[in-house]
């Protein structure tokens, strides 16, 4: 078997001087001239006689002389490489994954993440600014009162194995992933599009589901209920993706398990899968899409550190999160502070109350709790990792309204006279006994162990900690099974919905994540999904906000903050819409690195 040459191995035996030769290929060079001049005329004089005579002088002068530029660098999907890039060979990123359970990324993106971006392509995608832009649909058109969206799918789009991509592949993949014999156990992501919900419920057959291909290139969205004016935005979803009906027809569950089985509509093609080891992606030579990449060959180690020691050791490129105890390292070193970057992931961390049954059917306790935590302290002791949270929409996101930040503000003494009229001052009832309340968590984490000690020590509450292990976790999180637990949720489009969707409830027993039920949340959010004017739908979904906030659906904590750090070889990422450089796994950036020339600067073999 054919040994692979890794981007290391090139450097090391071929590519230190090649690297080198094509950085000064095109400097000016000096070199020596020797011109001929005219013939001078001089007068020689001897005793004998005085006499003209011709003599020639040769005089050597320095020369700029610029070489011909070499040509540009193409990649084969014929985008030209940045000046500064190293050759296509060295074009190679390395980035840690999880083990995948198969690759059927819109029927259940948490077993199949890794494919995202290298392996996918949606209808549309976000730049660096937020702004919505074509990947598979080259344009789209909006019905009236948004109820429906035409999508036009890219001409000579194809899978990775010839086939053309077709608007029937798209029909197919939304009654796909809606399939009530398949377990997708993310298809409420899809509820605001029509008949998805029914499908999946099995009340409605799959020719009703609101998805369908009007010619072999127009692709017609409608959505629940009406308009849905942020149906673009929520197909632009990474996991938005379209399923090859010619490939996953015959075998619905178990088409994309395995690298022969799956095939790519996105950059890269998968060309191993070594379970639980490694995968490697190449370019994919049929994609014509806008998002064409310099990267050439993705190599993904499966399952090992990805902490900092593995960034030193040039093991991945980037360091895509970073954890407080290295952030800290990090810090206190100048050089690699200077590499150091951060964005806001408007991502929310909140803990989720079992408000159906005893004791949190108690507003006034749930109230008390959301008073008893001091946000700004804990932000202290995550080392500027997060920013306090009141809201589950976060600043800078659509929609953000500050002024709902004092209902569940800091307040002790307020928390402490909340709790005395909840019926248990100091922590106990009236008879004495004290108050006990348990968070469900898959491991330890350090703001749970914050909220834990807050509550106990402000309001003298016993709070057990409870671990279980991670599949049980989220059974229980279904089951609304659990008392209190973190639940994190992290943007997939620019909408208020977006966020507000996880609280809106499928029946009186809540959302399928959360056991906090309320009709009027309920029927101003399906108002708010409604309206097509941004001024008036922020308005309208911020009145949405007030209800979960005011009844303590859930006790909002912080919003994250994500540090980065890569190595200065690893180029292009651009600045965003606040100026700053930044990675984001949801927008086009995987498209626009590369690995620059100077990497044997920087890089070290790989064992």
């Amino acid at each position: 078997m054919k040994k692979q040459v890794t981007r290391r191995e090139f450097l090391r035996v071929l590519g230190i001087g090649t690297v080198a030769g094509i950085a000064v290929a095109c400097e000016p060079e000096v070199v020596e001239v020797v011109k001929t001049v005219e013939v001078e005329k001089v007068v020689e004089k001897t005793v004998e006689v005085e006499k003209e005579v011709e003599k020639v002088v040769e005089k050597t002068v320095e020369k700029l002389v610029t070489p011909t530029p070499l040509p540009d660098v193409v990649t084969p999907h014929g985008k030209v490489m940045p000046a500064d890039a190293a050759p296509l060979e060295l074009q190679i990123r390395y980035n840690v994954i999880a083990e995948n359970k198969h690759l059927d990324v819109p029927r259940d993106i948490y077993n199949a993440n890794s494919v995202l971006n290298w392996g996918t392509e949606p209808l549309l995608r976000r730049n660096e600014m937020m702004e919505l832009v074509p990947a598979l649909a080259e344009s789209y058109e909006v019905g009236p009162d948004a109820e429906y969206f035409d999508f036009h799918i890219r001409e000579g789009a194809k899978w990775d194995d010839g086939t053309p991509i077709t608007a029937q592949d798209f029909e197919f993949t939304y009654r796909h992933m809606s399939n009530p014999d398949l377990d997708t156990p993310w298809a409420w992501y899809y509820y605001d599009i029509k008949g998805i919900k029914a499908h999946k419920a099995g009340e409605i057959p799959a020719e009703e589901v609101g998805a369908e291909a009007l010619d072999d290139m127009t692709f017609r969205v409608h959505g629940e209920g009406g308009g849905q004016p942020h149906l673009p935005a929520l197909l632009a979803y990474q996991a938005a993706c379209p399923v090859p009906r010619h490939r996953a027809e015959a075998d619905p569950e178990h088409w994309a398990d395995d690298v022969d089985g799956f095939l790519s509509c996105g950059p890269y093609s998968l060309v191993k899968w070594d379970h639980n080891r490694v995968m490697e992606w190449k370019i994919n030579e049929y994609y014509n899409g806008p998002h064409k990449p310099y990267i050439q060959t993705l190599i993904n180690p499966i399952g090992t550190a990805n902490d900092l020691n593995t960034w030193l050791n040039k093991e991945v490129d980037m360091l895509s999160q970073i954890a407080v105890a290295d952030l800290n390292f990090i810090r206190a070193d100048p050089d690699l502070n200077k590499l150091l970057r951060w964005y806001n992931n408007f991502q929310c961390d909140y803990m989720a109350l079992d408000t159906m049954n005893e004791p949190l059917n108690n507003l006034k306790l749930r109230q008390a709790l959301s008073h008893a935590i001091d946000r700004d302290a804990v932000v202290q002791v995550l080392a500027g990792t997060v920013q306090p949270a009141y809201t589950l929409l976060s600043p800078g996101f659509p929609g953000y309204n500050a002024e709902l930040k004092s209902i569940q503000a800091f307040d002790l003494e307020l928390a402490k006279s909340l709790l005395a009229e909840a019926g248990y001052p100091d922590g106990k009832d009236a008879s004495g006994k004290q108050l006990e309340l348990t968070i469900t968590h898959s491991a330890r984490d350090a703001k749970i162990e914050f909220v834990q000690s807050q509550w106990q020590d402000n309001l003298g509450i016993k709070v057990n900690y409870e671990i279980i292990e991670a599949a049980a976790w989220g059974q229980r999180r279904a089951e609304h099974s659990m008392q209190i637990y973190k639940g994190p949720y992290e943007y997939d489009y620019m909408d208020p919905a977006n966020f507000l969707r996880l609280f809106r409830s499928t029946d009186e027993k809540g959302s399928p994540r959360h056991a906090w039920y309320s009709e009027e949340y309920d029927e101003l959010y399906d108002e708010a999904t409604h309206i097509t004017d941004l001024d008036e739908r922020y308005a309208a979904f911020s009145e949405v906000e007030r209800i979960l906030v005011e009844d303590v659906g859930a006790i909002f904590l912080t919003h994250m903050l994500i540090y980065q750090i890569w190595w200065p070889y690893f180029a292009g990422i651009p600045k965003d819409i606040t100026g700053r450089e930044v990675y984001r796994g949801l927008d086009i950036t995987f498209s626009q690195v590369y690995i620059r020339n100077d990497i044997a600067d920087w890089d070290t073999p790989r064992t």
